[in-house]
């Protein structure tokens, strides 16, 4: 790849995290619905449960935000972007009703505009066996030259370990210090190997769907079994060392 088209591509996927972060602020914050119509493609695939299919199923949703009265913000609101290629993908947290709000989305772009979108959202437990929260860590993204590289690791890392469950490659692929954020998950590699020898009954990872990684941060959706049922998982791991270093993670059922 020539050095002018990477420089177009990088510029690309910077406009369209400019287009999601402004999604946010505009549309879903402050009710801008002309900006959502704007930037929304008329083809809009939705996969969020709950929502009206198409463009007009988004827009409807907005409208009904705008109308809602908005809780009193408690806390800043935490986000991480991740782009690559056509995919945009935003990690974040908000305070809603005094309950803490942790969501994942993964939005597809197609010619300029937001052509696709999946998500998953969970609450914020009171207590985590590692004690700290589903949603802080570093934000920026660092190590953009390790992109490609960061990418296979985490692959083969998610296959063998997650998905095959085998457990003895830990050390080739996860550091000893591994951060956790997922409640159910104590810190650590010894965190994550009690893990996956405790809950392979209720829970089953099949295959991976997508994977968007962006300098040392790598994004993975694949599906599975969670508790006898359908489910997909979000996970979104940092990288250091050529290892993983830190796992966020959130869940949905898709039955």
């Amino acid at each position: 790849m020539s050095t002018q088209i990477s420089s177009q591509i990088m510029q690309q996927q910077q406009i369209n995290k400019s287009i999601i972060r402004d999604f946010y602020r505009r549309a879903v914050a402050q009710g801008d619905i002309a900006f959502a119509e704007q930037v929304i493609a008329d083809n809009y695939i939705q996969h969020s449960p709950g929502l009206k299919p198409g463009k007009a199923g988004v827009l409807e949703a907005l409208h009904l935000m705008k109308q809602m009265p908005k809780p009193p913000a408690t806390s800043t609101p935490f986000m991480r972007l991740i782009a690559e290629g056509d995919y945009v993908v935003t990690n974040l947290c908000f305070n809603w009703g005094g309950i803490q709000k942790v969501v994942v989305d993964i939005f597809r772009f197609e010619h300029g505009k937001v052509a696709e979108h999946w998500d998953a959202v969970e609450d914020q437990p009171a207590t985590t066996l590692n004690g700290n929260a589903m949603m802080d860590g570093p934000i920026p993204v660092d190590d953009l030259a390790l992109t490609t590289s960061n990418k296979a690791i985490a692959r083969d890392a998610y296959q063998q370990i997650y998905i095959d469950r085998q457990r003895h490659r830990l050390p080739d692929f996860v550091l000893p210090d591994f951060i956790q954020h997922k409640p159910d998950i104590a810190d650590g590699r010894a965190g994550l190997s009690d893990y996956l020898s405790q809950n392979s009954s209720s829970l089953s990872i099949n295959r991976i769907l997508l994977i968007v990684a962006e300098g040392d941060f790598v994004v993975i959706q694949s599906e599975g079994i969670a508790n006898g049922k359908p489910a997909q998982f979000y996970e979104i791991f940092r990288l250091s060392e050529s290892k993983l270093a830190e796992q966020w993670s959130v869940n949905r059922l898709t039955q």
